[in-house]
C-alpha cells in the first residue's frame, strides 16, 4: 500500500506539471479520490480494530493534527518566505481583496480546515460571495493559498471530524453511504455535479468515497486474511495488480467517468490485499512514508526548479520533470527526517497512553500493532 499512495502522490504532481504530464499514471483529481477511499480503509482500521482510541476521540483528534500540521505548517512556512524573497508577487492577491476573504484566507492558510470550501466562494462585487465555482471571481482566491493542494486536506479533516462517530455503527456507515450517492446522483442529474468544484471537492458526496474504503476494510479484509492464509502470494499479487492499474490506467478505453468509477472499486475491493502486503515488507512502508510530503512540498518544489532552471522548464521539460520528482522525493525525506520523525515519537505516546486511567500496553511505533497495521492515507502511522 505505501508504493501505491507514493504513486498516487506523484499523479498529482505529473498533473500539476502539465506539459502533457497530466494523462500519466492516474491523473490528479482520480489520485485525490483514490487517497479518499485509503483514508477510509485506514482510518476504519485504526477506530475499529485498534485499542488506540477506544473511548477517546480527544486523542484521535490530536493524533490526527500531530500528523497533518507539523509539515504543513513548515511548507506553508517556506511558501511564505519564498514568495517574500521573490519580490512579493503573491501578496497582491490581498491587497485585491476584501478584509472578509483576506480573513477567510489567512484561517484557511492556517487552520487547512475550510481551504476546500474556499473552492466554491470567489469575489463579486467587491465582496466575498458564494459563487459555486472558485473559477467565478473577479480575483481567484485560490491564488492566496500557500500549500494550494492541501484543501484535500480539508475533506479529510472533515472525514476525520465525523469518523469516530460514523464508523463503530454499520447502520450509520450505510445510510451515510447511500445519502452521499444520492446527493451525487442528484447532483450529476442537474448538471452541477458534472463540473468543477463539485466533481470531487465537495465533501458531502466525496464522502461516500471514504465510506467505500471503510467498508472494504471491515468487509472485505477479514476474508481477505482466510484467503491469503490458503493463497500464500495473494497480497502480492493484489498489489501488483494494482500498481500495473496505475501504470495504465489511461490506456483504458472507456469513458473517463466510467474508466474512473471502475479504478475506485478496483482499489476498494483490492486495498485490504496492498494492506496485508503493506505489513509483510517494510520497503514498502518506507516509501508509502513518502507519500504525504511528496504531496505537499512538491508545488513549492515546482516554484523553486521554475525559478533556477526556467530555461530548462521551456526547452527540455522531460528533464525538468525528472529534476522535479527527483527534488520532491529528496525533500520530502528531508522533510520526515527533520520534522516527522520526532512528531512520531510524540504521536507513539500519545497512541500509547491509557484512556481514563485503564492500561494498555505500549506499542513500537514502527512495529505494526497486529498484522497490517496502517500508515494512514497519504499520511504515515495513524
Amino acid at each position: 500500500m505505501g508504493f501505491l499512495r507514493t504513486l498516487l502522490a506523484l499523479s498529482v504532481v505529473l498533473d500539476h506539471l502539465g506539459g502533457g504530464y497530466a494523462d500519466h499514471l492516474v491523473g490528479g483529481r482520480l489520485a485525490v479520490q483514490l487517497f479518499y477511499v485509503i483514508s477510509g480503509f485506514l482510518i476504519s482500521f485504526v477506530l475499529t480494530t485498534t485499542d488506540n482510541y477506544q473511548g477517546a476521540t480527544g486523542k484521535f483528534y490530536a493524533n490526527r493534527f500531530l500528523r497533518l500540521f507539523p509539515i504543513y505548517l513548515a511548507v506553508a512556512a517556506l511558501t511564505l518566505m519564498a514568495h517574500v524573497l521573490s519580490g512579493g508577487a503573491f501578496f497582491r492577491i490581498y491587497e485585491a481583496l476584501p478584509f472578509s476573504a483576506e480573513l477567510f484566507l489567512a484561517l484557511a492558510n492556517v487552520l487547512i480546515l475550510g481551504q476546500d470550501w474556499l473552492m466554491f466562494f470567489g469575489i463579486e462585487h467587491g465582496a466575498l460571495a458564494f459563487t459555486g465555482n472558485f473559477a467565478r471571481s473577479e480575483v481567484p482566491l485560490y491564488q492566496g493559498l500557500l500549500v494550494p493542494q492541501a484543501w484535500t486536506l480539508g475533506v479529510e479533516m472533515s472525514f476525520y471530524l465525523v469518523a469516530p462517530f460514523v464508523l463503530h455503527s454499520p447502520r450509520r456507515l450505510m445510510a451515510l453511504l447511500v445519502a452521499s450517492m444520492a446527493l451525487r446522483a442528484v447532483l450529476v442529474a442537474t448538471g452541477i455535479g458534472m463540473t468543477d468544484p463539485w466533481t470531487y471537492r465537495f465533501f458531502p458526496t466525496e464522502l461516500a468515497l471514504f465510506l467505500v474504503g471503510s467498508l472494504s476494510h471491515q468487509v472485505l479484509l477479514p476474508r481477505c486474511k482466510a484467503w491469503t492464509r490458503r493463497f500464500p502470494r495473494l497480497p502480492e499479487a493484489g498489489t501488483a495488480v494494482l500498481v500495473v492499474y496505475c501504470l495504465l490506467h489511461f490506456s483504458i478505453g472507456l469513458n473517463h467517468n466510467v474508466r474512473d468509477a471502475l479504478a475506485v472499486l478496483l482499489f476498494a475491493a483490492l486495498l485490504p490485499l496492498a494492506f496485508l502486503f503493506q505489513s509483510r515488507h517494510r520497503l514498502d512502508k518506507a516509501i508509502g512514508e513518502l507519500s504525504y510530503p511528496i504531496y505537499i512540498c512538491h508545488s513549492l518544489v515546482i516554484m523553486f526548479f521554475s525559478w533556477l532552471l526556467n530555461d530548462v522548464e521551456t526547452n527540455q521539460p522531460m528533464l525538468f520533470t525528472a529534476l522535479v520528482v527527483t527534488g520532491c522525493i529528496a525533500f520530502s525525506a528531508l522533510l520526515n527526517g527533520l520534522i516527522a520523525d520526532p512528531v512520531e515519537r510524540l504521536r507513539s505516546r500519545l497512541r500509547s497512553d491509557p484512556p481514563s486511567g485503564d492500561k494498555i500496553p505500549a506499542t513500537n511505533p514502527r512495529r505494526p500493532a497486529q498484522p497490517g497495521q496502517a500508515l494512514g492515507s497519504i499520511h504515515r502511522a495513524p
